[in-house]
């Protein structure tokens, strides 16, 4: 995956969920953003510190975690992107709201701007046409992905071996 000017997908995440967090009335601490992202406390911190170098929060130490003026304009850039790709996958493609989100919040990191935009002005012209969403989606039997698209999950994917990882020595 490219980054955009240095962010990471991982930055992206970080700076959406203290916007998210500050948005709902809830100041952004560590073991809060820990708790959202599914990860350890010290995996914020580490990140939050690499975020203060680049100048796009700032934090006192067991404090509330704080976008800067371009920390916010770069949070609210992803939020954006989330938004128009969530309401695209219920309203066009007819996807149900918690897949919507999930694969907005993988989608939204990979797409550009312009990307954006066009999806955003196809679902309002979509609108305009009163188009109705296919909610009961059934693949064509000779669907390249018949399979995987029943499953709900890349059956090739699952195919691949997970590497073992070997177990600790006592």
């Amino acid at each position: 995956m490219h980054k955009r000017g240095g962010l990471s997908a991982t930055h992206e995440m970080y700076l959406k969920i203290i916007y998210q967090l500050r948005a709902s009335g809830d100041p952004a601490r560590v073991g809060q953003m820990a708790k959202g992202l599914g990860v350890h406390p010290s995996t914020v911190s580490a990140v939050v510190r690499t975020l203060e170098k680049m100048d796009l929060v700032t934090h006192d130490r067991y404090g509330v975690v704080k976008l800067t003026s371009l920390g916010e304009r770069l949070a609210g850039c992803v939020a954006r992107r989330f938004e128009v790709l969530r309401e695209f996958f219920m309203n066009v493609l007819g996807l149900d709201q918690e897949t919507a989100e999930i694969e907005a919040c993988e989608t939204e990191h990979a797409l550009s701007p312009d990307t954006i935009g066009r999806l955003e002005h196809l679902a309002a012209q979509l609108a305009k046409m009163d188009f109705k969403p296919p909610v009961d989606y059934v693949p064509p039997d000779d669907a390249e992905c018949y399979e995987c698209i029943e499953a709900g999950t890349c059956r090739a994917a699952q195919a691949v071996p997970l590497k073992q990882s070997t177990p600790a020595r006592e």
